[in-house]
């Protein structure tokens, strides 16, 4: 088969290594795999080095995915405010009566001289692409059979009020022109609830997301990661800088932290823009945590990370469909303290790999941190449990395999 995921992103992280991960397990070698994904996308260049599996890329350059257009450009003016906001604005107005027919026109046509036998459209929450949306639609338009599968990885949110009917149309398109809609979790499926369109939808079910065993990756002994964070016990957060992913939050917590336990540090790592790093590089200078917390750029060479961590920490505070480093700190057997939200207590609370408090007590959350640091036969233990859970539930090899039937 040649088979095409189709995608839109505008963020390094998750959709990254899910992509990846599903590339290199994917269980027939004779199907031909061909990405095709904006040409602006920071990850794209980290999906190319990581995958081992070959897998063409087909880049594209749409109207409203420019570098001008997503703030991305070298320019001087494209970082102003009101260069943005024009632009937000712009497709605000334009999404509905131009975006959205051009979009079907266009991707009917590319489909229609195309030669894949089957989409996969992978969208990072839903609705958000619009130009994902209208490629499951377009496929259907174009003729070409089975219909699509639609793939999903972060809570559904509810449309406003003002956009509630050119929403509604579009996602009863959606649901007739695909084959299956397909999530991360249950918790992350559930949420299709806040859209009317998917009440009684038939063609709604989830796979969990999973991860080549990073153990046989993570063998490189020259890593600079490695040698230089080894001999130090510290904290780990591997995210993008969004404000939902609870920086805050974990600041607040590690600040209790740190008087019991001073010589932990705690290290961030992931990408964003410079005015989301800035928020956080400011909450830690009003904590007073300029000493013990290390902000960093986005890396792709985590494992080493996340073997030599004491505790990884996913603070999010809202849209955590899943928590893909969860299941990355389990295959190393590192604990792992995680908030209630979205689909990550169901991925750890009953593998016994960690600890799961609630979003708006950071107490609770550096109470978790400490009770790890401060035992070490416990540590171990969570770290065990997480490592079978791991082996038992997550790997790439399983999730490949479903997503390989599904398509078929």
């Amino acid at each position: 088969m040649n088979i095409c995921f189709f995608t839109e992103n505008y963020y390094k992280g998750g959709l990254d290594t899910f992509l990846i991960n599903l590339f290199n397990a994917w269980p027939d070698s004779k199907d031909e795999l061909t990405l095709v994904c904006n040409g602006t996308h920071p990850g794209l260049k980290t999906i190319i080095e990581k995958t081992v599996r070959q897998v063409k890329i087909k880049s594209y350059s749409r109207i409203f995915t420019s570098k001008i257009v997503q703030g991305q450009s070298s320019l001087k003016f494209n970082k102003s405010i009101p260069v943005r906001a024009f632009f937000v604005l712009a497709f605000t107005v334009l999404q509905y009566p131009i975006l959205f027919p051009w979009y079907l026109l266009t991707l009917t046509l590319f489909f229609l001289r195309s030669d894949f036998d089957r989409l996969m459209v992978v969208n990072g929450g839903y609705p958000a692409s619009l130009l994902c949306r209208c490629a499951a639609i377009a496929w259907c338009l174009s003729g070409k059979r089975p219909l699509a599968i639609f793939n999903f990885h972060n809570s559904a949110t509810k449309p406003p009020w003002y956009f509630s009917f050119p929403e509604h149309f579009i996602d009863l398109v959606v649901t007739w022109s695909v084959a299956q809609i397909v999530s991360v979790s249950k918790d992350c499926l559930s949420t299709l609830s806040n859209r009317r369109a998917f009440s009684g939808c038939t063609k709604l079910q989830y796979i969990y997301n999973g991860i080549e065993d990073p153990k046989f990756i993570a063998k490189d002994h020259k890593d600079d990661l490695r040698s230089q964070f080894a001999s130090e016990r510290y904290c780990l957060m591997l995210a993008t800088y969004e404000s939902r992913k609870g920086h805050t939050y974990l600041l607040q917590a590690f600040k209790i932290v740190v008087k019991d336990f001073p010589n932990v540090r705690l290290h961030i790592y992931g990408y964003g823009k410079y005015h989301e790093k800035q928020l956080v590089a400011d909450e830690v200078k009003r904590l007073g945590l300029e000493n013990v917390v290390s902000l960093n750029d986005f890396t792709s060479n985590t494992a080493s990370l996340i073997a030599n961590a004491s505790v990884l920490v996913v603070p999010s505070q809202s849209y955590e469909s899943f928590g893909l480093t969860i299941i990355e700190a389990m295959a190393f057997g590192t604990p792992v303290v995680t908030t209630n939200v979205g689909g990550m207590p169901e991925v750890l609370t009953d593998t016994h790999a960690g600890y799961v408090c609630l979003r708006d007590d950071p107490t609770a959350f550096a109470d978790a941190i400490k009770k790890i640091l401060g035992n070490s036969t416990l540590a171990s233990q969570l770290g065990h449990d997480g490592r079978q859970a791991f082996e038992q539930r997550f790997t790439a090899g399983a999730m490949a395999h479903n997503y390989r039937r599904l398509i078929e």
